[in-house]
């Protein structure tokens, strides 16, 4: 799904946390409705099934507790999103990549399809059960919908070999192709064109539920995740960000089976839109297991033949030295019109905003908002905040001429680039773990609902039973009763007259974020004195509840207030006074 993302290295941010965040938007069309939930080990599925691509896997039997941030609506899947465990390993999952068409072609999509029903299995081909519900059952009692199939014979025509055309009649792609569903399998093929299916890979829906539970630490949560891909592979090209206390992981999926991954270093922050962004990969680092946790980089075992044997390294350099400073960005991914439009313009932005210092506006400015080469991280000037990140992550290009509420530039130029803080934004997750921190109450996770340029993060502690009403009961139905629809309604009326409503706004998010620092303050206090596991949950829980009723109490008053502003000015507001004398 269309996302930002923002990583920063335990010594680039304010506290020595490491800090990863994502915006999770609603695909065109939709809304996804969000919500807070805390998952037990027996509420973990022994046995998965996708709802999306109907894969079916075997987990261990040694989940830990994790709290997530899954969508509301039964039809999609658990789509975890965003997730904190009690062993404090975070994970945001995933910023929607794409890869360009020679890796597509080198290591296709494993997508859910149908062959003919007698059609011989191939790798990955095993019939799901069809008895089976799709694991999302576990959370809401339901099963999903999978998406329609075309006839499949598109399908079958990817799915044969050469073969098939070689020991055909000689007259083209015509005849064969009118043989092709028939002849998958010749011998098994059924005459009554009846079809069955073939499981597709993991992607976004899975990924959260099928490593979060099993991993120690974000460097193990890497290598699960690879292991998952190798074995399954994916329908979609995803990038995934993991972290624990003392680092921050980035993962790109290369093709169906294929990955990377990165170390952010420590000092440094990592701004990231839809777009494959890692430009440095040591590859003689990511394949030398004997450095162990001293990596900064790993990958799939294979992947130096997999460039090699695929010839997409472009690169003029021949230097045996030169997998050494490998650029995936080139390598591996796109770099198209629409680009410009959707994801270059954001780094350029985020960037700007962690290094104001640097030229950003005139005819000699390194990077534009169209620049391809913009870097995948960087020191950032200052230390980086929560508030910093909040503020980047709801930002919509303001002081320049490309902001939609803004006076400068003109029509054209302020709806140019498509913003970080959007309409269709279901929530934003920064998670935070604090390594200064007893393990119990090491990690925070800073939460917001629905399109953020209109609301703020505020700070939940993880390692808890259960959730707040007010973010978890959150349903397809419109209701101030929950936190998710509360902030739609925010946002859309205070969207037409975005400057009248700015300053209840502004007072709102530095209301909601000084009382959240204020409150967990005042809770970690009570929690340094506390005796057990017990009483340390009760007091996270407690403080949940607090931070949750207050966000509820404020969130009802600025919609009160943007209701009013907005309500005054109305195209058809008349009272006796504005008529002329």
């Amino acid at each position: 799904m269309p996302c930002t993302t923002l990583l920063i290295g335990k010594n680039a941010s304010y506290d020595g946390s490491t800090l990863i965040a994502r915006d999770d938007d609603s695909g065109h069309g939709r809304y996804d409705p969000k919500r807070l939930v805390a998952v037990r080990p027996e509420d973990q599925p022994r046995h998965y099934r996708s709802v999306l691509s109907h894969v079916e896997i075997e987990l261990p039997d040694d989940p830990c507790a994790y709290l997530i941030a899954p969508n509301a609506l039964r039809n999609r899947g658990i789509l975890a999103e965003a997730g904190v465990s009690e062993r404090n390993v975070a994970m945001s999952a995933t910023e929607t990549i794409a890869v360009n068409e020679r890796v597509m072609g080198a290591d296709p999509m494993v997508a859910l399809h149908t062959v003919p029903a007698g059609a011989g299995s191939g790798e990955g081909s095993v019939a799901p059960n069809a008895d089976a519900e799709p694991s999302v059952a576990a959370f809401w009692a339901s099963v999903g919908e999978p998406e329609a199939y075309d006839d499949g014979v598109a399908d079958d025509i990817a799915n044969q070999s050469l073969d098939v055309y070689l020991q055909g009649d000689g007259k083209g792609r015509k005849a064969s192709a009118a043989a092709s569903a028939s002849s998958v399998s010749s011998a098994s093929a059924t005459s009554d064109g009846a079809r069955r299916e073939v499981h597709g890979g993991i992607g976004e829906e899975d990924l959260i539920t099928l490593v979060l539970p099993y991993v120690s630490s974000a460097r193990e949560g890497v290598l699960r995740l690879g292991s998952l891909l190798e074995q399954y592979g994916t329908y979609e090209s995803n990038g995934v960000s993991i972290s624990d206390a003392d680092e921050v992981w980035y993962v790109e999926t290369i093709g169906g089976h294929h990955w990377i991954a990165r170390r952010v270093p420590d000092d440094c922050y990592a701004a990231i839109p839809n777009q494959l962004g890692l430009d440095h990969f040591d590859l003689e680092e990511a394949l030398d297991e004997s450095l162990g946790d001293k990596r900064d980089y790993l990958c799939s075992a294979d992947l130096r033949e997999f460039i090699v044997d695929n010839h997409l390294d472009r690169s003029m350099d021949t230097a045996p030295e030169h997998f050494r400073h490998l650029n995936p960005r080139t390598i591996f991914g796109t770099a198209t019109p629409k680009d410009h439009i959707y994801n270059t313009p954001r780094a350029w932005y985020m960037q700007r905003c962690l290094n104001p210092s640097d030229d950003w506006d005139s005819p000699n400015a390194r990077y534009t908002p169209i620049s391809d080469d913009i870097p995948w991280c960087r020191v950032p000037e200052t230390k980086v905040s929560v508030e910093d990140m909040d503020n980047v992550l709801s930002s919509h290009y303001e002081d320049t001429p490309y902001d939609p509420y803004g006076r400068l530039g003109t029509p054209e130029t302020r709806h140019r680039y498509r913003p970080i803080g959007i309409s269709r934004t279901g929530h934003l997750a920064i998670m935070q773990i604090r390594g200064y921190m007893p393990e119990a109450y090491r990690a925070v996770m800073w939460l917001a609902f629905g399109s953020q340029p209109s609301t703020c993060v505020a700070p939940f502690y993880t390692n808890v039973g259960a959730t707040p009403d007010y973010l978890r009961q959150t349903t397809g139905e419109v209701s101030t009763s929950t936190l998710y629809w509360t902030n739609r309604l925010i946002a859309v009326i205070a969207d037409s007259h975005f400057d009248a409503n700015s300053n209840a706004i502004e007072a709102f998010r530095e209301d909601i974020a000084s009382t959240g620092h204020a409150f967990v303050a005042e809770a970690d206090a009570k929690l340094a004195k506390s005796q057990g596991t017990d009483e340390a949950k009760r007091i996270m829980e407690a403080a949940n509840q607090r931070m949750s009723d207050y966000l509820e109490a404020r969130s009802q008053q600025l919609l009160g207030k943007v209701l009013f502003t907005t309500s005054d000015m109305m195209n058809n507001a008349f009272a006796l006074s504005d008529r002329p004398q």
